[in-house]
């Protein structure tokens, strides 16, 4: 597994995906190796077998490590630092031995030169580049990269039905050569979830992860102001995503709710109180590939409210509310029934760990390893 995923972030939902794949494809024989020999990432730090993985990797040539020590304290350490991961992936690459090639990212196109007749398999997470292009900068070569890899890959895998059906239409690409294969949950309860110290509010509605664009945060916050009117005890909590930008404190402070609005960063622990204790989750967005954030809700005990859009029907199912995804009065709405009835709380809950079993990263697992199998001819 080509191993850019893990140059960049401490956590992200595509770096989890790949360390419980992994994890699960270990268990079940297959030889993992995801060549780096040092990351920031903290789900590739913990995974048991990234202390091997991190010895067999290749170093990178003498003059990339040597340029990288030299600007180690400079404005272009960062730069440096991704340069020397890089080669460290490509010399691995051009003088180790592997069946199949599965990319972790699908931007790091200077590898596709390399893998020769290796077969190659390539997840597409979503198509978020494609549908939503004003999300990005006009310079960003996503779509283009993934373009490449996916009509070079043998089989390619899509972690829903809405991203395969998205990827056929946009790229037209034949239907039969893409696997269908969902994410599972990593996140779990703490056994003393209910002892647990965390400062949050009493009663609040949860929002976790990025807001910017496509999330359709301001909907959300839209909707929270008209239930909030009437709720005098009720907050918001924002779960990672970084602080408030100026924008979004101004669009609070104009609704008139940026007193009852908190975001703080939260371990994974933390996380899953913040979803045990909330009264309802919102995810607003009108797009995702897949949306974990949903199974996580599932796991830990929080009803869910998610946008009529996008994938979201067919990983939810029918244990969560949906709103149009522009609608802040339905979604207000929505809230209210939820907030205000213990009873619908509880069905909707118990509605949630039941879809929760339909969906287990062994399962995810088994259907990579036919998927592998398929392209080597087994």
């Amino acid at each position: 597994m080509h191993p850019r995923a893990f140059w960049f972030l401490k956590f992200s939902g595509v770096s989890r995906y790949v360390c419980e794949l992994a994890q699960h494809l270990e268990q079940m024989g297959v030889d993992v190796q995801i060549p780096i020999r040092e990351t920031m990432n903290e789900y590739l730090r913990a995974l048991p077998a990234f202390p091997r993985m991190a010895a067999a990797a290749s170093q990178a040539p003498w003059h990339i490590r040597a340029m990288h020590k030299l600007l180690s304290k400079t404005p272009l350490r960062e730069k440096a630092r991704r340069m020397e991961l890089r080669y460290q992936s490509i010399v691995y690459m051009k003088t180790h031995q592997y069946d199949i090639v599965h990319p972790t990212h699908n931007n790091a196109t200077e590898i596709l030169p390399l893998i020769g007749k290796r077969p190659l398999v390539v997840t597409v997470h979503d198509m978020t580049h494609e549908l939503r292009p004003t999300s990005f900068p006009e310079t960003d070569p996503s779509s283009y990269r993934k373009r490449l890899f996916v009509e070079r890959a043998n089989r390619v895998i899509a972690i829903s039905q809405c991203t395969k059906d998205d990827l056929v239409r946009l790229f037209q690409i034949d239907p039969d050569k893409v696997d269908v294969i969902h994410h599972g949950n990593s996140l779990t309860l703490p056994k003393n979830a209910d002892t647990i110290e965390l400062d949050h509010p009493e009663r609040y509605v949860l929002y976790v992860g990025g807001r910017n664009g496509y999330k359709n945060f301001s909907t959300f916050a839209q909707a929270f102001a008209q239930v909030a009117a009437n709720d005098e005890s009720l907050h918001m909590v924002c779960a990672g995503g970084g602080a408030f930008s100026s924008a979004e404190m101004s669009m609070l402070q104009q609704l008139g709710i940026a007193a009852r609005c908190k975001q703080q960063w939260v371990t994974d622990e933390e996380l899953a109180v913040l979803y045990h204790r909330a009264l309802c989750f919102v995810y607003p967005s009108e797009y995702e590939g897949f949306g974990l954030p949903i199974l996580e809700a599932y796991a830990c005990g929080a009803p869910v409210i998610c946008a009529q859009a996008s994938c979201f029907p067919e990983i939810a199912a029918n244990a969560a509310a949906y709103f149009s995804p522009f609608d802040a009065g339905e979604l207000a709405t929505k809230m209210e029934d939820i907030i205000c009835s213990a009873n619908t709380r509880n069905a909707m809950r118990e509605a949630g760990r039941l879809r929760l079993a339909d969906f287990s990263w062994n399962k995810t697992a088994e259907k990579t390893m036919e998927t592998y199998l398929k392209v080597l001819g087994r």
